[in-house]
């Protein structure tokens, strides 16, 4: 059993870190880059996807659990509010279980692409393709 809660922040804009682009969305069609953060009870992870070139950067964020989620709305709201289309708070027992996932997922209109790395955090992909790490931040 792998339980956590995803904070899933699907922003308003695409864009690639690499080439240093961030544009508004076409429309509703359009892949969004995503802000969401895994919380468990062993850790808590910060995961950005960037959707024009399907890149994704990940950090491991210490500190204790129980105050994590409050830590990630407040991150999200200052640095990230003006460009933030929608946040969905996801909890799971078990992120494995492909039922619980798929209802989840449809209990808030999303697709259940969640991707599991290892034993350590889950993300949303926002569509059906491989997200890796493809640039270095600064």
């Amino acid at each position: 059993m792998m339980p956590g809660t995803l904070l899933l922040a699907v922003l308003s804009v695409k864009g690639s870190y690499a080439d240093e682009i961030e544009i508004p969305l076409d429309g509703p069609d359009d892949i969004p880059n995503t802000l969401q953060w895994w919380i468990s009870d062993v850790s808590a992870w910060r995961i950005v996807t960037f959707a024009i070139d399907r890149d994704i950067h990940t950090y491991r964020i210490g500190g204790e659990p129980e105050k994590m989620l409050a830590l990630a709305l407040e991150n999200n709201r200052k640095h990230y509010g003006d460009i933030i289309a929608a946040v969905h708070t996801l909890e799971f027992a078990d992120c494995h279980d492909a039922a619980e996932v798929a209802a989840t997922f449809a209990a808030v209109g999303l697709e259940p692409r969640l991707e599991v790395a290892g034993d350590d955090f889950a993300f949303w992909k926002p569509e059906d393709v491989p997200y890796e790490t493809k640039s270095t931040p600064k």
